[in-house]
């Protein structure tokens, strides 16, 4: 039976797991490659589909923009912010539009590339136009 996922806000969900974990049971050749370093994991809600990312640091954080439309010239708006901010390095990005009414932009990232605070970061992107809501918060 299909779960009901229309309730969920944005296209992800993500968490930090180390390979090591013994709630989740990864072939010896996973843990043998990856050792015990974190892993970013992202479930992509619409195409049920879960992505895992070892990753330096479990200091990652998300960001969701909500918008009206994901345009070419909100792309390249966000393209200006993310070089203002010197955001290089992102993990993984997303973007889907849902039944129409709202769309989310998704990344994760490494904030310590940042040339700029989290809430300086916030503040640029909301000044985008057409940006109704701008969500970052460290993944847990």
């Amino acid at each position: 039976m299909a779960s009901n996922i229309s309730n969920k806000e944005g296209a992800t969900t993500a968490t930090i797991i180390r390979f090591t974990d013994e709630k989740i049971q990864f072939p010896p050749i996973f843990i043998e490659t990856l050792g015990n370093n974190p892993a970013l994991t992202v479930l992509h809600f619409k195409d049920r589909v879960m992505k895992i990312f070892p990753v330096s640091s479990d200091n990652i954080y998300m960001l969701r923009i909500e918008i009206a439309d994901i345009s070419r010239n909100f792309l390249k708006q966000l393209n200006y912010a993310f070089n203002d901010a010197h955001l290089s390095d992102i993990i993984f990005t997303t973007g889907v539009c849902l039944r129409g009414e709202k769309c989310y932009y998704e990344a994760y990232f490494i904030p310590d590339q940042l040339s700029v605070s989290i809430s300086e970061f916030e503040k640029m992107l909301n000044n985008i136009e057409g940006v109704s809501k701008v969500t970052l918060k460290k993944v847990e």
